[in-house]
């Protein structure tokens, strides 16, 4: 049976001399993987620089119960990127948002919503001229109800704790904790230098504080935040553990070395 899928390329992976595995969330199948033929002629290397991390293709894909790993035949540019893989900072946060997303994906059912506010973010991306610091936080952040574990900031009052492991917010009776703030217009942004707590899924202080406004955090609101490189590298980390502990091995990133980089 052939279908016509709209997918966005997560991962391209050496499979042996004549292939590379190709994994694409699509629009109406989620995560599927797929054999790439690899080739060393003209038609091979354009075929390889077209399957970039988030490329977003359109394919005819002839399904066969028989085959455990589908083949990629022809495919077409759903949407030609124009900036992504140009700009030296939108590339690198390219390859961060295409291994969290290859990571998070994998048990995840067909969702058109998520995959439309995927492709969504990406084209935000791709069409921003300035103010793209705080756009992987926004992302994460904005990511969360889509997957089901957006906790409920409304529960939030100051010197309430935040346990990752529940996503919930609670009342913190022993440790107020020290503060260092930073004013952000509507959105105020702080860090606890340390806590009592031997539980690494609790965040108390000034940290809750920050869960707590990263739900009310959006793409339209997102240059309110006046971070540092040090604070935004340590508020991914922070999210990403978030992540984790709901999908395990999602927050395990290579390209998080890459991120230290940008934002020190």
């Amino acid at each position: 049976m052939t279908e016509k899928l709209t997918a966005i390329v997560t991962d391209i992976t050496r499979h042996n001399d004549k292939h590379n595995v190709v994994t694409l969330y699509t629009r109406t199948r989620g995560r599927l993987s797929f054999l790439s033929s690899v080739s060393a002629g003209k038609t091979g290397r354009l075929r390889q620089a077209r399957l970039q991390p988030l490329a977003v293709i359109e394919a005819d894909i002839n399904f066969r119960n028989s085959s455990e790993l589908q083949r990629l035949g022809t495919f077409a540019f759903h949407t030609v990127w124009k900036d992504l893989y140009f700009n030296p900072v939108k590339q690198l946060m390219t390859l961060f948002i295409s291994e969290f997303l290859n990571k998070l994906l994998r048990a995840t059912m067909p969702d058109q919503n998520l995959w439309d506010f995927i492709y969504r973010s990406l084209s935000l991306l791709d069409n921003m001229q300035t103010g793209i610091g705080n756009f992987n936080i926004a992302f994460l952040s904005s990511l969360l109800p889509f997957v089901g574990i957006q906790p409920d900031h409304t529960q939030y009052m100051p010197g309430f704790l935040f346990d990752m492991q529940s996503g919930t917010f609670k009342a913190d009776n022993i440790n107020s904790g020290s503060t260092f703030l930073q004013n952000t217009g509507n959105l105020n942004v702080g860090f606890t230098p340390g806590h009592i707590y031997n539980n690494s899924s609790i965040l108390t202080g000034e940290e809750a504080r920050i869960a707590a406004t990263l739900c009310r955090l959006n793409f339209s609101n997102m240059r309110a935040l006046r971070l540092t490189g040090q604070q935004r590298f340590r508020i991914i980390q922070r999210l990403l553990q978030y992540y984790s502990f709901h999908f395990p091995g999602s927050g395990n990133l290579k390209s998080l070395d890459i991120i230290h980089e940008i934002f020190h």
